[in-house]
């Protein structure tokens, strides 16, 4: 059975257990602290940019073979919102390239509009990387990828996740972290190309603002 730490390293996070003996009970508990203190951070908080990356990146991940672009991570997740971003499989890596600026200024504009700074969530995506190898799977990426984002949702225990794209893939992970409030709409290049989707998007959007608080 998987454990979910995400109470604890967000325990973890307050600043106020400086100078506070930890104690773990197990030996999964003691694995998940040892790899939890061993990434550097403000009073164990939230790693610099660079280091969160570097982990989760994948970093020297080679499962996938060789690749074009790492995607990494940004924001500094410190609101508890998470954006995971699972664009449309039927767009090529060129046109996600085309898309991208305008994506994301799509993006900003949607959580401008239920009042959530975007600087201050942790926006990850579901596959890490943009293989070389057209014929690799998205399915068969994602089970490399999937340890990378787990450990990103431990590391950053967010109260609410917003799926921008298909959320199927996230089935197991979402059972693993039921504290979590879960909310999907449809990928901003979705949205560019469909804008009677908006709508859609625009409703999911007001009911995680009712959940982030």
């Amino acid at each position: 059975m998987d454990t979910d730490y995400s109470d604890i390293a967000k325990a973890l996070r307050d600043g106020r257990r400086n100078g506070r003996i930890i104690i773990c009970r197990g030996e999964e508990e003691r694995a998940f602290l040892k790899a939890f203190v061993s990434t550097p951070g403000p009073e164990g908080g939230h790693p610099p940019q660079g280091a969160a990356a570097e982990r989760a990146d994948g970093g020297g991940c080679d499962k996938c073979g060789t690749v074009r672009d790492r995607k990494k991570p940004a924001g500094s997740g410190e609101n508890g919102v998470m954006i995971i971003l699972n664009p449309p499989s039927m767009v090529s890596g060129m046109e996600r390239r085309k898309y991208r600026e305008e994506a994301a200024d799509l993006m900003k504009k949607m959580m401008a509009a239920i009042e959530v700074d975007i600087r201050k969530c942790y926006i990850t995506s579901l596959i890490k990387c943009e293989p070389a190898d057209p014929a690799m799977s998205p399915g068969g990426m994602f089970k490399n990828c999937e340890p990378i984002l787990e450990e990103e949702i431990a590391r950053m225990a967010p109260r609410v996740a917003i799926v921008m794209g298909d959320m199927r893939p996230l089935k197991r992970v979402r059972d693993r972290h039921a504290a979590v409030s879960w909310f999907a709409l449809d990928h901003p290049i979705t949205l560019i190309n469909n804008p009677d989707l908006k709508r859609g998007a625009w409703s999911t959007l007001k009911l995680a603002r009712e959940s982030i608080g």
